[in-house]
């Protein structure tokens, strides 16, 4: 009787071992994966952001000299948004590591062509703005102009 006691102990300290190794091994994988899963959705959410902004340059450059187009963006953290002479607008990133196995090697923007010239007017927190996207007439340039929606 004494030694059936002693065996369904041992097995019971067994399976606790088990599941103290299993816990060790599979809580760090499952927190690196968290991190990546955030750090893809924030690019997307960037990329989307920028891409809404660019479709509705495009449709205010379609319209011509004096169309206006606001369209309802959500920008996933604080970053800068900016048209580089090469014809492209940039949303830039913070602390997006591009390579899991390596995180010193950041993603720091999202980038989209935009083929006329754009000006950036506000500045990008992270939530939800009204981007207004104008083209004055006599203008050389199609104006974006951010402000936090309310």
């Amino acid at each position: 009787m004494d030694s059936r006691g002693q065996a369904s102990a041992e097995y019971i300290f067994l399976i606790l071992i088990f599941l103290i190794v299993l816990a060790l091994v599979t809580v760090p994988l499952a927190g690196r994966t968290i991190n990546a899963t955030q750090n893809v959705s924030v690019t997307s959410d960037a990329k989307t952001a920028l891409s809404t902004i660019a479709n509705g340059v495009n449709v205010v450059y379609s319209n011509g000299p004096g169309a206006k187009r606001t369209v309802n963006v959500y920008f996933p953290q604080d970053s800068s948004l900016f048209y580089d002479d090469d014809g492209t607008l940039n949303l830039g990133l913070r602390d997006i590591p591009v390579n899991a196995s390596n995180p010193d090697v950041k993603k720091d923007t999202v980038y989209l062509d935009v083929p006329y010239e754009v000006q950036v007017d506000g500045t990008v927190t992270k939530g939800w703005h009204d981007v207004e996207i104008t083209w004055d007439v006599g203008s050389t340039y199609i104006l974006v102009s951010i402000k936090p929606s309310p």
